[in-house]
């Protein structure tokens, strides 16, 4: 039951509505209090309650704040338009910075960036005029990192990213044995005409104009090191001699480059070691050698509970290594069963030959006969194939097996492993960059602004992604990216005004939040 109390603060007198409600975890009632009624007077001897004044007069908008503001902290802390402005000048930083923070936040139109940012806590937090913020406004500073100026090629985008890099290795720390960075690359959708970058060819887009984007990312921090554009029709393995030139004017060192089997070559890993830098990768199945490596030892010699690790989800692997020779070098070299997909692969291979031989339907048999192959040959008769038993055994002895190598023979066989299954870091960015960071499909045309876009807007998106996630780890938060950008979801910004005076407030911040928080020093942008 609720009741009136008259409360002293400060020398002044308030009167108050309040209730008692039990406290479980304390065991012990509690007073809450459920309206301010005013402050107490005295006139005469008699008391006299002034009622309190409405605070505020209207509530004139809200706005989602959480993740934004997230964002612009990230950048704040690790220096991002500093490090920009060196390079292109403090107007066209803050509007590649703003572009960035536009990915992250899920791509608007650069027509509408004026707009948003009037509309968000961002026009408070920049030394610019929004109206100023056209779309020619945010070309010009595209232009600004890479154009074309009399037929010849003007980039600035790799001076950036050795900045940003720099930078967060000033924050981080980079006093390691080995650097390993992970290599991949993704292919992005293109909006337009084929032109001198964006072509058909590999990957995932293949059959129509796409272009490539490559990342280089850190193994120990997730920070990426590199981000640049690939031609539609260049196949992955061509990017790996520019990569290594660049690394090599960054004067880096101890560096072991960790790729998927797309990267591999013969010519790309001996042009590695001549740069002094060594190679860890999975074998492709295309190549002979690897396969003969694969099928090297039977089963029972490699599934041996001295030779078992332990993989995410529950899962176990069974792997045995040595020094060999692979693709004209001396290489620490896993061979690597995974039970389960052993079983999985043989038990769908046998089912879809039984099915083949029993299938009336033609279309279907057709399709069967194309993903048997090369199990499955044309031969004459009734049926017009034949099962090749020799293949089938090949194929039965590498089910579930796959080959890794590193040049530098002095790493463990279980720290290859280890090392070669953390590069699904690299693949997570990819997945970032076309979700969170809306990198697909890209709808800039000029070449200059499509490579300005991959190496710098999308390389600094990406930056603060993985800078967040650093953070999350270094103190042991135990909450994921994800689910941290849920809760800053839940968090809006509210326009208080009294007086005429514009008061901001963010809603839905408790105690636990505020916690939650604090290693990012979010609340310090509440003003």
């Amino acid at each position: 039951m609720s009741f009136e109390r008259t409360i002293t603060s400060r020398g002044k007198r308030y009167r108050q509505i309040v209730e008692s409600r039990w406290d479980k975890e304390k065991k012990q009632s509690r007073i809450h209090v459920i309206r301010h009624i005013g402050s107490v007077v005295e006139k005469d001897g008699i008391e006299e309650v002034i009622a309190a004044e409405s605070r505020f007069e209207s509530i004139d908008m809200a706005y989602p704040v959480g993740n934004i503001a997230l964002f612009w902290k990230i950048a704040e802390s690790f220096h991002v338009k500093e490090c920009l402005s060196d390079a292109i000048g403090e107007e066209n930083a803050m509007a590649i910075l703003l572009l960035a923070i536009n990915q992250l936040m899920g791509r608007k139109a650069l027509t509408k960036m004026s707009g948003w940012i009037k509309r968000s806590p961002l026009h408070r937090w920049i030394s610019l005029d929004p109206e100023k913020m056209t779309k020619d406004y945010f070309l010009s500073a595209l232009d600004s990192i890479s154009s074309r100026i009399d037929g010849e090629e003007e980039s600035r985008s790799m001076s950036i990213q050795h900045g940003l890099s720099e930078t967060w290795k000033g924050i981080i720390g980079h006093e390691h044995p080995r650097y390993f960075f992970y290599q991949d690359i993704t292919r992005i959708r293109w909006n337009g005409q084929e032109n001198e970058i964006a072509e058909r060819g590999y990957g995932a887009q293949t059959g129509r104009p796409h272009i490539g984007f490559g990342l280089l990312v850190s193994r120990d921090h997730y920070m990426p090191l590199a981000g640049y554009p690939v031609r539609g029709s260049n196949p992955d393995k061509v990017t790996v001699r520019e990569t290594i030139d660049n690394l090599s004017s960054w004067k880096l060192k101890r560096i072991t480059l960790v790729w998927d089997r797309g990267f591999v070559s013969r010519a790309n890993i001996d042009y590695a070691l001549e740069q002094k830098y060594h190679v860890l990768s999975g074998g492709p199945h295309t190549s002979s050698e690897v396969n003969d490596w694969i099928s090297k030892y039977e089963d029972s010699v490699i599934e041996k509970r001295e030779n078992i690790m332990e993989m995410p989800g529950e899962r176990g692997i069974y792997f045995k290594d040595e020094i060999g020779t692979l693709f004209g070098h001396t290489c620490r070299i896993v061979i690597i069963i995974d039970p389960e997909k052993r079983d999985r692969t043989r038990t769908e291979r046998d089912l879809a030959i039984q099915r083949l031989e029993t299938e009336t339907s033609g279309k279907i048999i057709s399709g069967l006969k194309a993903s048997l192959s090369p199990i499955v040959k044309p031969a004459k008769g009734r049926r017009g194939y034949e099962i090749d038993s020799s293949e089938e055994a090949k194929a039965r002895k590498q089910d579930g097996r796959s080959l890794l190598f590193c040049t530098d023979i002095s790493m463990p066989g279980k720290e290859i492993v280890k090392t070669y299954f953390q590069k699904d870091r690299v693949e997570k960015a990819f997945r970032y960059l076309k979700g969170d960071a809306s990198l697909s499909p890209v709808r800039y045309q000029l070449p200059g602004r499509v490579e300005a876009y991959l190496s710098v807007v999308n390389f600094i998106a990406y930056e603060i992604m993985a800078a967040i996630m650093w953070k999350i780890d270094f103190h042991s938060m135990r909450i994921s990216y994800e689910d941290l950008m849920d809760k800053l979801s839940a968090i809006s910004e509210v326009v208080l005004v009294r007086k005429g005076k514009r008061i901001y407030r963010w809603t839905t911040v408790s105690q636990e939040m505020q916690k939650l928080l604090k290693p990012f020093d979010l609340m310090s942008l509440q003003t």
